[in-house]
């Protein structure tokens, strides 16, 4: 099997006009609070983003923190047998498979593809005025962003060996900080981005199954091709979409910002209701 990579272009132009043809029919929120250019309230929503990651378990609830305590041991689980997960995707080779998850998947969590995906939705708006487009264009920016910088973070601090960095392969080795700058595996940066993307146009396009069908699958393909090509570990792959499912969700809630129901008295004595932005 043979991938040519003019034909993987088109799939990505594909996707990337559905997704923006679908925006004018598609239930999407308005993103009233949110800005619609690069300008210094976008950057600093930045901060408030991270912010809300580093303090959001202060405000998790019983189910949340039952989420975290299952993912927790999926990933413990899946530390044991991360060697023999790791035979099992090394002993399924082709060179069919090579080429899909170089050309197919691989480029949705080095940011390739989102570049173009998002790019598409930007110039969409500038072109048709549309600040919507252009709003979900630096939503995205923002997930892969902070999934980037995120994973990074956690890269210098644990300092995993990868399974290709050593022969035999072996997943217990850390150096953690300050020392062996060379090992990153854990946790997963292609992994948390695909999955911050995926968590974000899922929200954007709650009416639209297909749209959470299709990124959820492209960053579960991510995950598994990053076992697949020997850089990462099963359980850095975990951790790095769980970390990239809280990141989009949380560049989701910034976009949307709480509303909050309220009733009052109108000018002519009459009741109302309104939304109050928090």
């Amino acid at each position: 099997m043979v991938i040519n990579s003019n034909y993987i272009r088109i799939v990505v132009l594909v996707i990337t006009i559905s997704f923006i043809s679908t925006l004018n029919y598609a239930q999407v929120n308005d993103f009233k609070n949110y800005s619609y250019k690069p300008d210094k309230e976008y950057i600093t929503s930045y901060w408030t983003v991270t912010k809300n990651i580093v303090t959001g378990p202060a405000r998790w609830n019983k189910k949340e923190w039952i989420i975290t305590g299952s993912i927790i041991a999926g990933g413990a689980l899946l530390y044991a047998y991360d060697d023999e997960i790791r035979d099992a995707f090394q002993r399924n080779k082709s060179t069919g498979l090579d080429n899909f998850s170089k050309y197919a998947i691989e480029p949705w969590g080095s940011g390739l593809y989102p570049a173009i995906l998002f790019g598409g939705y930007y110039i969409y708006g500038l072109a048709a005025n549309d600040h919507k487009a252009r709003q979900i264009a630096l939503g995205g920016t923002q997930a892969f962003v902070m999934a980037a910088i995120s994973s990074q973070i956690l890269k210098h601090i644990f300092h995993r060996h990868r399974p290709s960095q050593d022969s035999p392969p072996n997943p217990y080795l850390w150096e953690w900080p300050f020392k062996g700058w060379n090992y990153t595996s854990f946790p997963s940066g292609h992994t948390t981005a695909a999955f911050a993307i995926a968590a974000m146009m899922q929200q954007v396009y709650k009416d639209k199954l297909w749209v959470g069908i299709l990124s959820y699958g492209l960053a579960t393909g991510v995950g598994l091709s990053r076992v697949y090509d020997n850089v990462h570990w099963s359980s850095d792959v975990l951790v790095g979409a769980a970390l990239g499912f809280a990141i989009g969700q949380s560049v989701y809630k910034l976009m949307i910002k709480e509303s909050k129901l309220q009733m009052g008295l109108s000018e002519n004595g009459g009741i109302s209701l309104v939304y109050k932005i928090k």
